[in-house]
């Protein structure tokens, strides 16, 4: 099932805008830092290109937020996927940006591609389930291939 042209430009733009903020965070993350914690001790922050998130029981007394820029070390962390599991109730966690930046992009170039061929397909007068030619159809007449009724214009 093809999915509706509303949501596919939704996605198509959305991801887009997505992907870029993420790689803008990603790239100005090697001169900033920035972290927030919880009452309860769960927490995250964002430096050097990664993610991460972080439960430390209930050390933390109070929620607090801290940001900061610092001089730029772009020693981004290509390859980051750090993981401590020191007990139950205390864990941390980092993973670089960049993987949930390609996830958007591959989304995104997936929706541009059909919303592009959808176009064409559009533009080129063809059923938009078998891609047989109508030209020389009348406007609101099945294709005579598969029975599909016409595109909405």
């Amino acid at each position: 099932m093809k999915p509706h042209p509303r949501i596919r430009k939704t996605i198509k733009w959305g991801g887009a805008a997505v992907t870029l903020l993420l790689v803008v965070v990603w790239i100005a993350s090697g001169g900033f830092f920035a972290s927030w914690s919880g009452p309860s001790g769960c927490g995250g922050g964002v430096s050097e290109g990664c993610v991460a998130l972080w439960d430390h029981g209930s050390v933390a007394p109070q929620s607090r937020t801290s940001m900061f820029l610092r001089t730029p070390s772009y020693r981004l962390h290509l390859w980051a996927f750090v993981s401590r599991w020191t007990s139950c109730t205390e864990w941390s966690m980092q993973v670089p940006l960049w993987l949930p930046a390609m996830l958007t992009v591959v989304v995104s170039a997936a929706a541009w591609r059909l919303d592009s061929l959808a176009r064409r397909r559009a533009r080129l007068n063809l059923c938009a389930k078998c891609h047989y030619n109508r030209a020389g159809l009348a406007a609101v007449a099945k294709c005579p291939e598969c029975g599909e009724p016409p595109a909405l214009s």
